[in-house]
């Protein structure tokens, strides 16, 4: 059956679902190719891994690393071992060690917050970082939206 057969509604269909397929795809590719900050200024909000109670892991906001390490929230920011992630109150956190640098990743549905730090007597030191919020996925819809319209423009010269 050819696509000037189909129905109004079986044809809105197939574009929907082909734009959501294209939002989906531009979308992931400006999560994985969004640019990385090279800076040394903290936001407060980034969260630093450390060993906290009972010797467990957890994020500690950077704002409050030095009021945290008084009131006994946290014992170190040397983490053990290479890598691993805990589920916390707002979203997951993961890291990994690499070289001398680690690489913290804060995420939950509506951000991913990816810093790079290495630990220079007892305080993080940031080299980098990767901020990706809901701006990505509006790129994504319009990557989406443009490349639709630029298929159904091809369809159309033919």
């Amino acid at each position: 059956m050819s696509d000037t057969k189909r129905g109004f509604f079986a044809q809105a269909f197939f574009a929907m679902m082909l734009f959501c397929g294209l939002v989906w795809i531009w979308t992931v590719a400006f999560i994985i190719f969004w640019p990385w900050e090279k800076t040394d200024e903290w936001k407060p909000y980034f969260r630093v891994v450390a060993v906290c109670e009972k010797g467990e892991i957890c994020g500690i906001p950077y704002s409050l690393l030095d009021e945290g390490k008084s009131k006994g929230m946290y014992t170190s920011i040397n983490i053990p071992g290479d890598a691993g992630e805990v589920m916390e109150e707002k979203g997951w956190l993961q890291w990994k060690k690499v070289g001398s640098l680690i690489e913290a990743k804060a995420s939950s549905w509506h951000f991913q917050t990816t810093i790079r730090y290495k630990v220079e007597d007892e305080k993080p030191v940031l080299v980098e970082y990767q901020d990706v919020g809901a701006k990505a996925l509006y790129y994504g819809i319009a990557g989406g939206l443009l490349s639709l319209i630029g298929l159904y423009l091809r369809k159309l010269r033919r």
